[in-house]
């Protein structure tokens, strides 16, 4: 039997070697830190030493990566080139020291479409539209707030009140787009025109607390991919040491120059389901069906996950009793006139698909005049023809242009059948949100003729199916 002298010495021979052996772990730890890309859920065991298991990109900055459009474009293109860089970015996010890089959401100013001249439409953040949440479900993306927050608590506060952005690209087409027939990605800098380095950055999204330190004008043409080259060649070089840089900050400005590296496959699908609208939104646009449609997703078939990570390919949505018509006027008038229908003809279009798919109701989204509206619904008395407006003054202050427009878009994108605007990007946002739905092609994919009776000789839009994966 031992003594108890003894039992002391084994117990502290027993810690002397736990102790070699979590010494000789946490070397193994650090040795091998530089090769792993983030730690290991077995890293947690040894909560002593878990503050040494750091990933390989430590010492890479924060890329902070804004951008803007220019004025004149509208809200639904403005939505689909911020897929273009959330797929770059996420692309951005698996390359050597961008592993930390954000996608700053450019707000919402007065659109050229907004009318409402008298509610503050300037400076609205994306979540007054979109669920932000469900967007950072696709990759790393944040509002323009929650950027002024970041750099509050980096700079602190006082230095927020002056935002100072490292590098500023305004891009430009090149004026001769071909080169020997072929479209060939590149860039090349040129001179910037007198006065605009200033005034780029000055009044970026309509705030007046911005400035640049490197102003860069430059010839563009290619994919969003192509961006990297730029931020490479002209940047702050990736950092190396473990003690983090100071963030990067960079503004992309007229960003609609930048084109799809994907379009239309599984990572275009994949940014663009994760755009979904803002739940008061949709809660606006669910009672309207219910009131005015007899529309319900249970009774539609189009109840959807709570999560778009969750959704899985079906062609299974029926949609409510009614049709969806979206009739673009104002400028398509003017500049697609050869294209665009005249209300007689676009009404003479609905009544007879309404009788052909025996449904009685129409709903109309559409910029028309309150004259043109009328005589839509006289040249289509034996139907009733419904349209969705603010219930108030301050319903209409509270949604926005924007709102209402989103409103418009979800109620068309539960209707049985849908009949759009040729080359519309409001069209086209209704045809991707239905493919989401999982509607047949058939009830989604139409477009007004110029001239009813004209099937053969009608422009249609393209079809673009969903991808999953």
């Amino acid at each position: 039997m031992s003594s108890p002298s003894s039992s002391v010495l084994q117990k502290a021979y027993r810690n002397a070697v736990i102790q070699l052996w979590y010494a000789f772990l946490l070397a193994q730890i650090v040795s091998t830190a530089h090769v792993r890309q983030v730690c290991e859920r077995r890293d947690a065991f040894f909560d002593t030493f878990y503050s040494v298991c750091l990933p390989t990109d430590a010492g890479a900055p924060v890329t902070y990566l804004l951008y803007d459009v220019n004025p004149g474009e509208g809200f639904n293109l403005r939505r689909d080139v911020y897929i273009r860089l959330a797929v770059f970015l996420k692309h951005l996010k698996t390359q050597p020291g961008y592993q930390h890089s954000k996608l700053v959401l450019a707000p919402w100013s007065y659109l050229v479409h907004w009318r409402s001249r008298h509610i503050d439409q300037g400076r609205l953040l994306w979540n007054n539209f979109f669920d932000v949440p469900s967007l950072q479900r696709y990759t790393d993306v944040i509002d323009m707030d929650e950027f002024f927050a970041d750099y509050a608590r980096t700079h602190g506060t006082r230095a927020a009140q002056q935002v100072t952005v490292d590098e500023v690209y305004q891009l430009r087409h090149y004026d001769h787009m071909l080169e020997n027939g072929a479209f060939v990605d590149k860039f090349e800098e040129h001179a910037c025109p007198q006065g605009n380095r200033g005034t780029a950055v000055e009044h970026l999204f309509g705030y007046t607390n911005f400035s640049g330190s490197s102003f860069r004008c430059l010839f563009f043409q290619g994919s969003a991919m192509l961006l990297q080259r730029v931020l490479d060649k002209y940047g702050r070089q990736p950092g190396t040491n473990r003690v983090a840089p100071s963030p990067r900050y960079v503004v992309v400005l007229n960003a609609e120059i930048v084109l799809h590296d994907y379009w239309g496959n599984v990572d275009y699908w994949e940014a663009r389901r994760s755009m979904r609208f803002a739940k008061p939104l949709v809660a606006v646009a669910n009672q309207f069906r219910l009131a005015y449609l007899n529309s319900s997703d249970e009774h539609d078939r189009t109840v959807r996950p709570a999560r778009w990570t969750d959704e899985r390919a079906h062609r299974s949505a029926q949609g409510g009793s009614y049709l969806c018509a979206h009739l673009r006027r104002v400028d398509f008038l003017d500049g697609r006139e050869k294209t665009t229908p005249t209300i007689q003809s676009a009404a003479l279009q609905i009544r007879a698909k309404l009788l052909e798919l025996g449904l009685r109701t129409v709903f109309v989204a559409s910029d028309c005049s309150r004259t043109e509206f009328h005589n839509l619904k006289n040249y289509l008395k034996r139907f009733r023809v419904v349209r969705y407006e603010p219930e108030s003054y301050e319903q209409r202050a509270t949604l926005k242009d924007g709102g209402v427009a989103i409103v418009d878009q979800l109620v068309c994108s539960y209707a049985r059948y849908f009949i759009g605007t040729y080359e519309s990007t409001f069209t086209y946002r209704i045809y991707e949100e239905r493919e989401i739905l999982g509607f047949a092609q058939d009830l989604t994919f139409n477009t007004f003729c110029k001239h009813e009776n004209d099937d053969v000789a009608c422009e249609k839009n393209t079809v673009w199916p969903i991808v999953y994966d």
